[in-house]
């Protein structure tokens, strides 16, 4: 079995699908090389079904890695409880994946392998196939730029990097950024475009595949007064930490409360014929 230095991060809460809870850890273990570790925030209480669920995970697997949960008394939004899993990653690699998502084979491979022949980069990213049913049969695809350039002017209006891909240094992230901000819905983003204030190459994505991402209920999630709040809330914190230009701020709150507020119907076709590929 062929192993990498790799810290995999995952934050798991009370209404996560126990099935898909372990489609996603198995995705994991699965990989062409296996990741040295693999931590799991505990965010809150959880019912015995995920309990059951993670210590079945454990007890197969205890021996092929280590497993390291990270237990948070009270729950935290996601930013905060994925800082609390950061403070125990062990090695200088950290790859995010998403509790109900699945990893393609090679993902580890070949962000491991990137670092490995680009030094500078900092964050990596890639794409996600988005699907309802099953991984293997995909229903659109969630492309990001790849040139430092246009991954820079594609954060101005929407975030850059697809968050169930990226794996990122350790220390640079801990140590030079801090870790995430608690901005909820945004944390990755806020995130992300700090990043790129700092150093606008410092971010970086492969054209492959890498995560298929279930996307059942996407558009009912992203809709609402709540989320156009939520919306306007964050683009208003990223203006004001001098993150976006006044321009910025104006286009993506009118964009965002436009989408948000449409019919369903309306937004099922705005995210197959723009948002997606």
């Amino acid at each position: 079995m062929k192993y990498a230095n790799v810290s995999v991060l995952m934050s798991v809460y009370f209404k996560e699908n126990p099935e898909f809870l372990s489609e996603a850890m198995e995705s994991i273990i699965q990989q062409t090389k296996v990741p040295r570790q693999f931590v799991i925030v505990c965010d809150g209480y959880l019912p015995n079904t995920l309990e059951e669920v993670l210590k079945r995970f454990f007890e197969k697997y205890k021996t092929l890695l280590e497993i390291t949960l990270v237990r948070v008394k009270h729950r935290k939004n996601l930013g905060v409880a994925l800082n609390y899993g950061l403070a125990q990653c062990k090695y200088p690699l950290i790859a995010r994946m998403d509790s109900d998502d699945h990893a393609l084979p090679d993902r580890i491979a070949l962000q491991e392998h990137f670092f490995a022949r680009h030094p500078k980069s900092m964050v990596l990213g890639g794409t996600i196939q988005e699907y309802v049913e099953t991984w293997e049969t995909p229903v659109s695809y969630r492309k990001v730029p790849i040139e430092a350039s246009k991954i820079f002017e594609f954060s101005r209006k929407r975030n850059p990097l697809n968050h169930m891909t990226v794996m990122f240094k350790r220390d640079f992230i801990n140590n030079v950024m801090h870790g995430y901000h608690d901005v909820p819905g945004y944390e990755d983003y806020e995130l992300w475009l700090r990043v790129l204030n700092r150093d606008a190459m410092a971010i970086s994505n492969l054209p492959q595949v890498l995560v298929a991402a279930r996307v059942s209920g996407l558009q009912s999630r992203r809709g609402g007064f709540k989320y156009v709040l939520q919306n306007i809330r964050a683009r208003s914190l990223f203006f004001d930490e001098g993150l976006i230009s006044l321009k910025d701020l104006i286009v993506s709150i009118v964009g965002g409360t436009v989408v948000g507020l449409c019919p369903e119907v309306v937004r099922k076709v705005v995210y197959k014929k723009v948002l997606r590929g």
